[in-house]
């Protein structure tokens, strides 16, 4: 039995008994969070008013001092990708695989906890979880596409 087996063997007890409890616990949270959000809105536009301006002058101070520091560091970055460049490619080749069990591990789990969300908020959210799981499926695969 693989790694991967294993843990799914083990994790399908814990979620089936967490089911419950999250789908209460959604339910209970789903309204405060919806007057939270509508309390927290005025405040957190006068909160960007306030910071952009700040937020401004430090990109203009920041900009100089990143490319002095991309400058003075390129030469390094160089021979350091030449040094190190076959160990990170002997590494990549190995964690290929397991990472490749992983993200299906992760993408069937991440499937798991948005039907649970959906179940339990009754469907209220249903296009922003299914668009959660579709950036999620496809962060998790090689090739940038969902389900590969």
């Amino acid at each position: 039995m693989s790694l991967v087996e294993k843990v799914k063997d083990a994790a399908s007890p814990v979620i089936g008994m967490a089911g419950p409890v999250v789908m209460q616990a959604l339910e209970k949270a789903t309204p405060l969070v919806d007057m939270a959000l509508e309390k927290a809105n005025p405040y957190i536009e006068q909160a960007k008013e306030v910071a952009t301006p700040f937020v401004e002058v430090a990109r203009e101070m920041t900009a100089p001092l990143l490319e002095s520091t991309i400058n003075k560091v390129g030469p390094f970055a160089e021979k350091v990708s030449v040094t190190a460049g076959p160990i990170v490619d002997q590494a990549m080749e190995k964690a290929g695989p397991l990472v490749e069990k992983a993200s299906g591990v992760a993408r069937d789990c991440v499937e798991a906890a948005v039907f649970a969300v959906d179940t339990a908020t009754g469907g209220r959210f249903h296009d922003q979880c299914a668009n959660v799981s579709q950036l999620v499926g496809q962060a998790l695969s090689r090739n940038g596409k969902a389900g590969a």
